[in-house]
């Protein structure tokens, strides 16, 4: 999926979501490693939320979904970080060797696309939120960290300058137009570039309802202004990562398909008959591959069903 030396990856916000049994999986009750080894068939990224609430995980956990992926040499995994770093601001030694071996098997297999830190919104602008981001960068030096920070506060000229002075990098993330949202995040944001898309449902945000706040399909007029900004930063860098988190109703799954299609320029690409059946609206741009035109190596071109 490389356009102009650049390298775009496109998936989804988890793998295991229930819903994704009825749109996305061939039948119900897979198991997790069975469902990423499909998944991976269609897509070349996925961001880990098993790790955002579970603070058992570590490397042992990662080694199945890095066997699952095997024949997708394109196939990188962005862990989410747990929430007791971000959303009770507590930093143990034992969940942060946790994550770093975590981080390290998927490293040392070349599997590891970044580390995503998403700060709620009640994380603010401030001198002490400020200095927990350069202890976080501290203790995970070394692995590309992409932090999320959703209060408008943050909105400042000095913000992109800040982070790479700590060797962190911004997620540009796309919510909905209400005020004190932090906006896109656009300018320089470096060579690596990462994109979250939460979907634009303002009443779901404002109810603070977790189904709701992801319950949203962009639609076309919305996705060619996402490629807009997409072209934007291929211009600029050379690694673009787009993580679609409209997961309720399994929505993301679609426009996850739509976006690799834009990025193909129109050309058709591998969708899974169960999207199909729910999402016909992706009928037009599903079809057969030539080898030298596929999304993923033409090992990943197994029978999908």
């Amino acid at each position: 999926m490389e356009r102009h030396s650049v390298i775009h990856r496109v998936g989804i916000g988890g793998w295991e979501h229930e819903v994704f049994d009825q749109c996305l999986y061939p039948q119900p009750r897979l198991n997790s490693v069975d469902k990423l080894r499909y998944y991976a068939q269609f897509f070349d990224t996925v961001e880990v939320r098993q790790t955002f609430w579970d603070d058992s995980l570590i490397d042992s956990d990662a080694r199945p979904w890095i066997d699952a992926v095997a024949e997708s040499r394109r196939f990188v995994f962005n862990v989410k970080l747990h929430s007791s770093f971000t959303h009770k601001k507590e930093i143990r030694p034992g969940m942060t060797t946790h994550v770093r071996s975590l981080l390290q098997e998927l490293a040392k297999n070349d599997r590891l696309g970044a580390l995503v830190a998403q700060f709620p919104f009640s994380f603010t602008n401030t001198g002490a939120h400020r200095y927990y981001l350069t202890r976080l960068s501290e203790i995970f030096r070394g692995f590309p960290i992409h932090v999320e920070l959703r209060h408008a506060s943050w909105d400042q000229p000095s913000l992109l300058s800040f982070l790479g002075e700590h060797s962190l990098h911004p997620v540009s993330a796309d919510l909905p137009r209400i005020k004190q949202f932090m906006p896109f995040v656009t300018g320089d944001v470096g060579k690596n570039a990462y994109m979250r898309l939460h979907g634009r449902n303002e009443k779901g945000w404002l109810l603070n309802s977790l189904d709701e706040r992801y319950d949203y399909l962009y639609n076309g007029k919305e996705l060619r202004e996402l490629e807009r900004r997409i072209d934007a930063f291929s211009r600029k860098g050379t690694r673009l990562t787009i993580i679609c988190n409209n997961t309720t109703g399994g929505k993301a799954v679609a426009n996850a398909f739509q976006l690799i299609a834009a990025l193909r320029k129109s050309k058709t690409v591998l969708i899974a008959p169960s999207a199909l059946r729910v999402f016909p609206h992706l009928n037009p741009i599903s079809g057969s591959f030539r080898l030298g035109e596929s999304l993923l190596d033409a090992s990943d071109l197994r029978e999908a069903v």
